[in-house]
């Protein structure tokens, strides 16, 4: 594998059911805007016009999403970790509790990448080595993800993402023009 996009891994393990159950539990709820961490002000500032809404997951959704993100995440290693020894089991240790995003008409994820420190200033230690990205429906129009600004995943609902969570990885959701795009993030470490 010789192109950064080769190691941007997209499998299809979340079942349709799961997927209209987590939409039924999440739809109705309050969902905040997103926002990002500005480290110069040490502040999270938000441009509320083309953010999209987040919402934490329960404990409960947590863990019914959880064998589904540990799939992913394993098939990533298998796939791209040389497999000798115990080596494939102290890659990833875990992953941080999940997050839905909630894009409408007229939002979406302006570029960035996820080398997120803020997500390590408690308990958890370390820096996320992998981000992760589910998707929970379909039906909507724009909201394409993009990576390297020219690099468009397409993703069906049950899909999830896994990909380096590093500079090399910038990415963004283009602008939603239909319906409403759900999906769930984490990051493994």
């Amino acid at each position: 594998m010789d192109k950064l996009a080769d190691y941007i891994y997209v499998t299809n393990v979340i079942p349709a059911k799961i997927c209209e159950a987590v939409l039924g539990d999440i739809r109705g709820k309050e969902w905040a805007k997103h926002s990002w961490y500005s480290y110069a002000a040490n502040d999270y500032a938000s441009k509320p016009e083309k953010e999209l809404d987040v919402l934490n997951a329960t404990q409960e959704l947590h863990d019914g999403l959880a064998p589904y993100v540990f799939e992913a995440l394993q098939e990533y290693m298998i796939k791209y970790v040389p497999q000798e020894g115990e080596k494939i089991k102290g890659f990833i240790k875990t992953f941080t509790p999940i997050r839905f995003n909630r894009y409408q008409a007229g939002t979406m994820m302006r570029e960035h990448y996820d080398h997120i420190h803020s997500l390590f200033d408690g308990e958890r230690k370390g820096i996320p080595i992998l981000s992760i990205l589910g998707v929970l429906n379909e039906g909507y129009e724009g909201g394409e993800f993009v990576f390297f600004g020219e690099h468009e995943v397409s993703l069906k609902a049950g899909d999830v993402m896994v990909f380096p969570s590093n500079f090399m990885y910038p990415h963004m959701v283009k602008e939603l023009t239909k319906g409403e795009r759900h999906t769930f993030v984490s990051w493994a470490f």
